[in-house]
């Protein structure tokens, strides 16, 4: 049995509290993470799955180059998946009627 919650609200806290935590064990990990995603990313509108893969494509070749020597800044990258996890909050929690 997987460990990833059903709830939606509940799989982007999981996810931000991994990021936040560094619980990846390295990018590759972090990647395949998000990309196992699909049941968050059908809550969401189109647009967001988009936006995440950018997101990790950008990454991956991070990754490739050693990090900050690519023209992508690794960090900025993980800045902008932490954006993508709190827009996704936000876009669910409105869903929801929560906010």
């Amino acid at each position: 049995m997987s460990n990833i919650p059903a709830d939606p609200l509940l799989r982007i806290k999981k996810l931000s509290d991994s990021l936040e935590n560094d619980e990846f064990e390295n990018t590759a990990a972090l990647i395949f993470a998000f990309r196992q995603e699909k049941d968050l990313l059908r809550d969401l509108p189109a647009v967001f799955e988009g936006a995440l893969e950018s997101i990790l494509e950008r990454l991956e070749s991070t990754a490739m180059f050693e990090g900050e020597s690519c023209s992508f800044s690794q960090s900025d990258l993980l800045a902008a998946l932490t954006v993508w996890l709190e827009k996704a909050r936000s876009y669910l929690e409105k869903q929801l009627g929560i906010q």
